[in-house]
């Protein structure tokens, strides 16, 4: 027995003394302090100050090695710095400072960096550290054409760099150097979850003017909403702001109506920085504080539109129309449309992200309202979801920029806001009479699913609980040729049955990479088909009018009917590059195959072999005019397959 205890012991001794052994190694594990070039991904470069694209200084950090006797000099340069967004390359421009932060993903040694200027006299700053709070490693004017090597000597994970480059060009392009000290970067611990077809099947429109009966085919409703400022701005707090009650009982009497037949209502607060800026005058705009005024106004407003029973109607100072809390009919806000485009005098990352932490809760509450009222969405309601202003464009690395202010910035270390959010629209450039104009193109051609795959990567890998909305996409109907993005006609199709193939096609392509909410532009035509050119003045599923419904009502509504519950599972294999094939499911033993050609030149596959396994039940849904569940037909199920002709209009095939 004594023996027994014995061995016991010293086996329990030997595995003690094997784990020390082992945490002894790590300990000692030796970090290989060998001077290399340390990669540099752009895509997690940031530029909070410009708009404008960043790439060419890193470009070339393959060939381009100064430490090497056979580096090649750097060719490419910028020459495509705006900076005071007045549309020239100029003197001005170059005089202007702009800063870059470069991240490394985790903590790296940086020993030193090379910088190939392409003149003297620009004036340089190299910090390290915590972002927004670096301590400065370097501070020096250039003196010399050519490779500068600039001792680092910091164990960092970001390099900021600030540039005031006087009346010389900007750098060519800019090398790091240093070791890996063994890091390993977190990683979120939850994934993104698919949505289904009816919670992103949405449109565009105005709750002022668009009817009830024209929006009820999309499950998801996005309100444009003018910001209508009622106060002079040195008078700010007293004077208040509201909107008017007219659009508040319209609004109010539309979401209630919307709500009963399955469609949410998602408010877009546009503003317009050249008339009623949001920012209270002579403060900055880079200063969340800055924003009060709309931040108590989405506070005011939430309380009305949305759910808190710990709010009552003493909250409410503002009274946007009647004073009464609680309707229960919203719960996403988005804060602004296009702010980084012409009509919002082109914000930058930074100033968006302040901005969007001011309207999300104030600045995680630490801005205070001089009239008493709350700031912000979450701090009226906490439920009530808040999407950044919609981009002009997919601008992947703005909304990373804007993620890097408000993680470094915002004193609980969250972005705040729940949905990224951009614009596209899917067009070439063709020759026309001696002239380049641009006409629409099927989001295959357009590379709807390779434009928006970034973004959607970026949320999985860094903000699986956030969603990625894209708001405006869309074709318009008018035929002539001087309309830019037009759906014209080919083969057996109209330009209205064209709008709306690949209006359904895009959602499947949308739904299939990830993307939570699409929003097509737009409900209703603001000129006609026969005399409105330009751009998307026939982008609408509904004439100017209001009085006759397009092709796209009637494939979208189909959608809504027939796949509201389902969501995507996979891309099949057809066997052929002329039918597309994916997989939906409902979760309750439902499938749907949304079949097309993914061409635009009336291709059809007659006859295809559909593998529908074990189901008993298929049928055959087709796109229809007139019909808002389309047309419906029993399939013969024959060893497990379907026959179906496929063409460029999709077709759903029912399965349990």
């Amino acid at each position: 027995m004594k023996a027994k205890i014995l061995r016991s012991i010293i086996l329990i001794a030997i595995a003690i003394l094997c784990v020390l052994s082992l945490i002894s190694c790590e300990d000692e594990k030796e970090i290989d302090t060998t001077i290399r070039k340390l990669e540099i991904d752009y895509d997690m470069t940031y530029c909070g100050i410009s708009l404008k694209d960043l790439s060419a200084l890193f470009d070339e950090q393959a060939p381009s090695d100064p430490s090497d006797p056979m580096g090649i000099v750097p060719s490419s340069y910028l020459p495509t710095y705006d900076f005071d967004n007045d549309g020239d390359i100029d003197e001005t421009d170059y005089e202007s400072k702009f800063e870059i932060t470069v991240n490394f993903g985790v903590k790296k040694h940086i020993d030193h960096v090379y910088l190939y200027y392409s003149g003297e006299g620009q004036e340089i700053k190299l910090e390290a550290g915590t972002p927004f709070a670096y301590e400065t490693v370097k501070e020096y004017t250039a003196t010399k054409k050519g490779w500068s090597k600039v001792d680092i000597n910091a164990d960092s994970q970001y390099l900021n760099i600030t540039f005031k480059n006087g009346k010389n060009q900007p750098p060519y392009e800019i090398l790091a150097y240093g070791y890996d000290l063994g890091e390993e970067p977190q990683k979120p611990t939850t994934t993104h979850q698919n949505k289904t077809i009816g919670y992103m099947l949405g449109m565009n429109g105005h709750s002022k003017a668009d009817k009830a009966r024209n929006i009820e085919c999309v499950s998801y409703f996005r309100d444009y909403i003018t910001w209508t400022i009622g106060y002079k701005k040195a008078a700010y707090p007293e004077a208040g702001s509201t909107l008017s009650g007219t659009e508040h009982t319209a609004m109010r009497a539309l979401y209630m109506t919307l709500k009963n037949k399955g469609t949410e209502c998602v408010p877009c607060f546009m503003f317009d920085l050249h008339n009623t800026p949001v920012h209270i005058e002579g403060s900055s705009k880079d200063d969340p504080k800055s924003y009060a005024m709309y931040a108590e106004f989405v506070y005011q407003y939430t309380l009305k539109y949305g759910n808190n029973p710990l709010k009552t109607v003493d909250d409410v100072r503002l009274f946007l129309g009647k004073p009464e809390v609680n309707l229960d009919l919203i719960k996403w806000i988005e804060i602004g449309n296009e702010p980084n485009g012409e009509d919002a005098n082109g914000y930058t990352p930074y100033q968006l992200a302040a901005f969007s932490s001011a309207a999300c809760d104030g600045h995680c509450s630490t801005m205070t309202a001089q009239s008493g009222s709350g700031m912000g969405i979450k701090n009226a309601d906490p439920n009530v979801k808040v999407a950044m202003s919609g981009l002009a464009g997919i601008q992947n690395r703005y909304i990373k920029a804007m993620c890097f202010w408000l993680e470094h910035n915002r004193p609980d270390g969250e972005i705040g806001i729940d949905a990224f959010n951009v614009h596209t629209y899917c067009r070439k450039t063709i020759s026309y009479n001696g002239f380049g104009i641009e006409i629409g193109v099927s989001p295959e051609a357009g590379n709807l699913a390779g434009s928006l795959k970034d973004i959607v990567t970026f949320r999985d890998t860094y903000y699986p609980d956030k969603e990625v909305w894209l708001t405006e996409f869309g074709w318009d109907t008018n035929q002539s040729y001087l309309t830019q993005g037009s759906a014209h006609a080919y083969g057996p199709y109209s330009g209205r049955q064209v709008q709306a193939m690949w209006l359904v096609r895009s959602y499947f392509i949308l739904a299939s990479i990830g993307v939570d909410r699409a929003a097509m532009y737009m409900c209703r035509d603001v000129g006609t088909e026969s005399t409105s050119i330009g751009k998307y003045g026939t982008s609408g599923i509904i004439t100017s009018d209001g009085g006759t419904r397009k092709d796209g009502y009637y494939y979208l509504y189909t959608l809504k009917s027939t796949m509201n519950d389902m969501y995507f599972v996979e891309i099949i294999d057809s066997g052929n590059e002329d039918v597309w094939i994916y997989r939906f499911e409902n979760g309750q033993g439902k499938t749907c195959y949304a079949m097309w050609c993914p061409t635009s030149d009336n291709v059809r596959v007659n006859d295809y072999k559909l593998n529908v396994g074990n189901a008993s039940s298929v049928t055959l849904t087709e796109m229809a005019y007139g019909e808002i569940a389309g047309v419906s037909s029993a399939l013969t199920v024959e060893n497990g397959t379907v026959s179906v002709n496929v063409s460029e209009c999709p077709i759903l095939v029912f399965a349990q």
